[in-house]
């Protein structure tokens, strides 16, 4: 067999070992923690970090980190130092972030300011100081 022939092989090997490789230390880490720590026997997901040999556990919307193994866990922010994001605040608001247009706006009061081009949807608690603050700031607005 050619050298070439013999490296294509290889890689391909590799390349298609790859998806067994991160399923085994899926399975480690969610073993581990499941008899380390009670609370995490119902792990959501595991994935890879851009950080080597770390992994984000996701329960629900919690998000913590841990090595290959499951040895160690942390709990707060992964911040790219680099691109000077959080990475742990992006996530969860993916994780979180609902489409306009699947709310349930069946019971819901509708204001038109203007034309109402843009649209705003907001949950307010009739007896938060906040949120009465907040809608005088809304009133200011035009085109909602």
């Amino acid at each position: 067999m050619k050298p070439s022939a013999l490296l294509r092989t290889g890689l391909t090997a590799l390349v298609l070992a790859l998806p067994l490789v991160a399923a085994a230390q899926e399975a480690t880490i969610r073993k581990n923690l499941a008899e380390r720590v009670p609370g995490l026997a119902d792990i959501d997901e595991v994935r890879k970090t851009p950080m080597n040999g770390l992994f984000e556990v996701r329960v629900g919307t919690e998000i913590l980190y841990t090595d290959a193994e499951g040895n160690y866990l942390l709990h707060g922010n992964l911040l790219d130092t680099k691109s000077r994001k959080n990475l742990t605040e992006e996530r969860v608001e993916k994780l979180t972030a609902i489409d306009f247009k699947d709310l349930q706006l069946k019971n819901a009061f509708t204001t038109v300011r203007g034309n109402g081009k843009r649209k705003l949807a907001v949950f307010a608690d009739p007896n938060c100081g906040y949120c009465k603050r907040f809608e005088k700031d809304l009133a200011k607005i035009n085109n909602v």
